[in-house]
């Protein structure tokens, strides 16, 4: 039953897609656009090559792939890598280029699509980072006895996957070589759950920063200085509240979204205060506002506060960043989905605040902070890596080995 629910979701999703972009969404456009001739992209893949196959949701995910894509190229060099993303954001924005690394659109789950992409590509592994469970894959995988893995995952109690009606979903998902979880608790609760194919390996992100405070940028700011890092509206609006209370620093929004209608929405709500960086001669405004992309990580080297977006819609932006930069660090109360926020919060160099009068107060606070504190935490952290690695290259020998043993 749970299967037959499965697939038939998987139908629904197609038309859910395609309505969308009849509708005029610009991201079911691109969805839609970037699969037209995913099987020309699959075909293009030598598939007498020895492969290893990671699959990604979206960008974020990408990014927390790329120190295992580093060390898979080095160790296992005559291997090519494939990469695949579900969202087009993802496969749009994921700019990581190495010779042996092929970039591609995983089509939507049906089951002819995963028995043509698996017989096409015949990887060594499948590795899926943190989720974005593609059942009718996983299954097939299984059957053709491709190693399974899964890194960097997080699981509550609650998942979907653990109720008595998707079976099918749970069943699939025990078959895993391997589940590495983000931390204890989610490791904890798989166990409790009878699963005894899951372990620890931590977040791969944290390997993934660099710890070192050399700005690549030429601004030259005046100190102290707050970034709001992937704003959304909420932060930028409770920042603009008390804005005449933060007269001794210098702000710097860089916005989730740099289009032209959100950098103009952002500019007339913050007025004559802020300047766009496109824009800026000698003077720097008292609110610079960053109208293109790939500035952050370096900007985080200038501030001593940093206000993250997506905290109070659930959807919390990377955290690791600035804490690598020595900031101590503010966003919204809706954390629950991200361990290293609470985690953060323990260790004291980070809060949550729900509105501008809290903002202010924790602001004013921080003036004393130990802001090494925070970097500390994030080189304690590093070595998620090196145990997925060291997993994949299990599974890998153990693949050979039992292939070599058939022939």
């Amino acid at each position: 039953m749970s299967k037959l629910l499965y697939n038939i979701g998987l139908i629904l999703l197609k038309f859910t897609i395609h309505l969308a972009a009849a509708f005029g969404s610009t991201k079911a456009k691109d969805w839609i656009i970037g699969r037209k001739r995913w099987k020309n992209s699959i075909s293009k893949i030598d598939n007498s090559k020895d492969s290893i196959w990671i699959h990604a949701a979206s960008h974020g995910e990408g990014i927390m792939a790329v120190p295992l894509i580093d060390e898979i190229s080095k160790e296992f060099s005559e291997h090519q890598i494939i990469i695949s993303f579900f969202s087009p954001s993802g496969y749009q924005n994921f700019k990581y280029e190495i010779k042996k690394l092929s970039k591609i659109y995983l089509p939507i789950d049906f089951k002819k699509n995963s028995e043509f992409i698996l017989e096409a590509v015949k990887p060594q592994l499948l590795i899926f980072v943190k989720y974005d469970f593609w059942f009718n894959l996983i299954n097939k995988a299984h059957e053709l006895k491709i190693p399974t893995i899964c890194f960097s995952t997080k699981i509550d109690q609650n998942k979907w996957f653990f109720k008595p009606l998707w079976k099918w979903q749970n069943e699939s998902l025990k078959k895993f070589s391997a589940i590495l979880t983000v931390d204890d608790k989610s490791n904890t609760i798989l166990i409790e759950k009878g699963f005894t194919n899951s372990s620890v390996c931590g977040d791969t992100r944290y390997d993934q920063v660099n710890l070192t405070t050399s700005p690549k940028t030429q601004l030259k700011i005046k100190k102290p200085c707050i970034i709001i890092g992937s704003s959304w509206a909420k932060e930028e609006q409770y920042l603009n509240e008390i804005i005449k209370e933060l007269d001794e620093f210098q702000i710097i929004i860089a916005p989730h979204s740099t289009s032209k209608k959100r950098v103009n929405e952002i500019s007339t709500f913050f007025g004559e205060k802020s300047g766009l960086y496109s824009k800026m001669h000698k003077t720097i405004p008292k609110v610079l506002i960053i109208d293109n992309i790939g500035m952050l990580a370096s900007l985080y080297e200038l501030s001593e506060i940093a206000i993250v977006g997506g905290g109070f819609s659930g959807k919390l932006h990377n955290i690791i960043e600035p804490a690598a930069k020595e900031n101590y660090l503010l966003f919204g109360p809706r954390t629950d989905k991200f361990p290293e926020a609470n985690e953060m919060i323990e260790n004291g160099f980070a809060d949550t605040f729900e509105n501008s009068n809290e903002l202010l107060i924790k602001i004013n606070r921080i003036k004393n902070h130990d802001f090494k504190r925070s970097s500390n935490f994030v080189l304690n952290k590093k070595g998620a890596t090196k145990i997925v690695f060291q997993k994949c290259q299990e599974l890998l020998d153990y693949s050979s080995t039992s292939a070599s043993s058939r022939m």
